[in-house]
């Protein structure tokens, strides 16, 4: 059972995850795209790329042009849903790589007009995101 919104947000989720019907365990969290804190600064190896898609737009952190992390962000009337920021290669992202792709994707949506923002995260990841300037909207369960 998700938590009430004032948005539906799952349709988009649904685009975001390939077609994954139920988000994960955990918890909704939402924030003003314009208050997800600042990424850390990057080495200069690093960059970001951003790519809109058809369906949504991609965030990339690479490395010496190899891949790292990736997001994506898909938009609604006047909010915006973020899926899960995954590596690439490997198996676990960087909290600091997390927060530059979180960081890029907020922006994208306050760029897109989105007043607010929503993740879905398993319940692991939502005090990382809590630190990043999101708040725990309820939970969410399977």
């Amino acid at each position: 059972m998700a938590p009430e919104t004032a948005h539906d947000w799952k349709p988009l989720w649904a685009r975001l995850s390939d077609g994954a019907d139920t988000p994960p365990a955990g918890f909704l969290m939402t924030a003003p795209p314009g208050d997800v804190n600042g990424a850390p600064p990057l080495a200069s190896e690093f960059g970001v790329f951003e790519a809109p898609l058809e369906d949504y737009d991609v965030v990339e952190l690479v490395r010496f042009d190899r891949p790292v992390a990736r997001g994506r962000v898909a938009f609604g009337e006047g909010f915006a849903v973020l899926g899960p920021v995954l590596a690439v290669d490997g198996d676990e992202v960087a909290p600091e790589h997390e927060a530059v792709v979180l960081a890029h994707l907020a922006e994208e949506a306050f760029v897109e007009g989105a007043a607010v923002v929503y993740a879905p995260v398993d319940a692991g990841a939502a005090a990382r995101y809590e630190a990043l300037g999101w708040t725990r909207a309820g939970g969410l369960a399977t």
